[in-house]
């Protein structure tokens, strides 16, 4: 029986920081251990949600009870020491299996993958493997092979995809944070759904060595999280890059793509995106203004992304596709069909987009929108009501996501309340490699958005 006074005794901190947590670890307030031990009664409590696709809970407290040997020593690994950090099923874990979220077999991408390595090295507890949609290939969380991912809110509902059980694991707190990955909207849209942070760095910032790419030309690695600090914290250990020096201006300018927005947005989201930047008002410039050029990311982002995922999965698609679930199988074969011509049109046209938000945001510190256009849809759901008429939850959900990794610009997504009794997320979208000055006002828009 462990006494009162040992640190693998004392409960973690309710709402702290990671770098809260990392200073009580030095301290002797709190260990490793006790942070692990509720990531697991965290992991048996919310079981039903499906979060997790691998765990070792003894391998996990031996790692943790190392740490905080070193950390009785005196010596911290570094900015995460001691802190249960998840990874999604697509990056290669040493010591755990990586499946992907599909039966089919996977090509050989590596040993473990360079950001698991740096969380490692900065003192990280890397203990459990999640949930996704099957290859990265969906943004709802639902997969015929290892079951839906459910909405920690309403189980009913989706929890958004394809780091479904990254975004339910850090909701629920099964850890303090984790790593997903994100094609058009794969770490933002979960985050949305599940009320927390998710952050999608400009392009090539955390490398993706040791991970299974779906589309090599629009993914990124990135963290959801309980706040702005704590992404910032990850995203600075596996980019290997200082944000201290991100600032926010005295009065921010930010764009809002008003006239886009109005026909994508069902009326909840609306009212719910209308009561945001009527908020914000006070304290900031906030200007409509004319993208012409977006409507064309929805355009040539698939083929390129279904062109590409097929070229990664060429191995076994050339075996007969046995694996695959028929939702993935089909729009794989569909990759299998985009020409050359049709490939090259689509990097080109990418181009114009690329040009026109480079362009707009020079002269804004940011741009503001929903994350996605509906709050969370039930589980089984294909297509929902917005302004303009009845679409696919793909475009509802996708659709105000996918331009910003198409083009390989940073972009949160904040938690900013609810719309129909679900949570909503604000997107907020920065100039390129700019990523340390979006996380600043990242911070400064969380402070506002928890007084709303």
């Amino acid at each position: 029986m462990t006494s009162s006074t040992d640190p693998a005794a004392t409960p973690p901190t309710q709402g702290a920081t990671i770098r809260q947590q990392v200073a009580a670890i030095r301290a002797g307030r709190l260990a490793s251990r006790s942070l692990l031990e509720a990531a697991r009664a965290a992991a048996e409590r919310h079981a039903g949600l499906n979060a997790l696709a691998h765990v070792d809970w003894e391998a996990a407290r031996r790692d943790a009870d190392a740490l905080d040997a070193q950390a009785a020593a005196g010596t911290l690994r570094g900015p995460l020491h001691g802190v249960p950090v998840s990874i999604k099923d697509l990056y290669n874990v040493a010591g755990m299996p990586t499946r992907g979220g599909t039966r089919a077999s996977l090509p050989d991408f590596g040993g473990e993958a360079v950001a698991v390595r740096r969380l490692r090295d900065a003192g990280a507890l890397v203990f459990a493997k999640t949930n996704m949609h099957e290859i990265a290939l969906g943004a709802t969380g639902e997969n015929a092979w290892t079951g839906d991912v459910k909405n920690p809110v309403d189980p009913a509902r989706q929890a958004g995809g394809s780091s479904s059980g990254s975004a339910v694991a850090v909701a629920t707190g099964i850890g303090v944070a984790s790593v997903g990955s994100d094609t058009g909207g794969s770490v933002r849209v979960p985050a949305a759904f599940c009320g927390i942070v998710g952050f999608k760095p400009s392009f090539g910032a955390i490398p993706l060595a040791g991970a299974l790419h779906l589309s090599w030309t629009c993914d990124h690695a990135g963290p959801l999280t309980r706040s702005v600090d704590d992404a910032t914290v990850m995203f600075e250990v596996m980019a290997a890059r200082d944000a201290a020096h991100g600032r926010v201006a005295r009065r921010p300018r930010l764009a809002v793509p008003a006239a886009w927005l109005a026909p994508r947005l069902c009326a909840s989201m609306r009212d719910w995106f209308d009561a945001r930047i009527a908020g914000l008002r006070a304290v900031a410039d906030v200007v409509s203004v004319d993208t012409p050029m977006l409507p064309l990311a929805w355009q040539h982002y698939t083929p390129i992304v279904r062109a590409e995922a097929a070229y990664v999965h060429r191995g076994a698609l050339g075996a007969g596709g046995q694996g695959f679930s028929d939702l993935v199988l089909a729009p794989l074969r569909a990759g299998q069909t985009v020409t050359a011509g049709e490939y090259f049109e689509s990097m080109r046209q990418r181009e114009r987009v690329r040009g026109e938000l480079d362009a707009l945001l020079a002269d804004f510190d940011a741009m503001l929108l929903p994350t996605s256009a509906v709050p969370p849809p039930v589980r089984g759901q294909t297509e929902v009501d917005v302004a303009s008429g009845r679409v696919t939850v793909r475009e509802a959900v996708l659709g105000q996501t996918l331009a910003f990794s198409l083009v390989g610009l940073p972009t949160l997504s904040l938690p900013g309340g609810q719309a129909e009794g679900l949570p909503a997320g604000l997107q907020v979208v920065g100039r390129r490699d700019a990523d340390a000055s979006l996380l600043a006002l990242g911070g400064w828009l969380e402070a506002l958005l928890a007084r709303d």
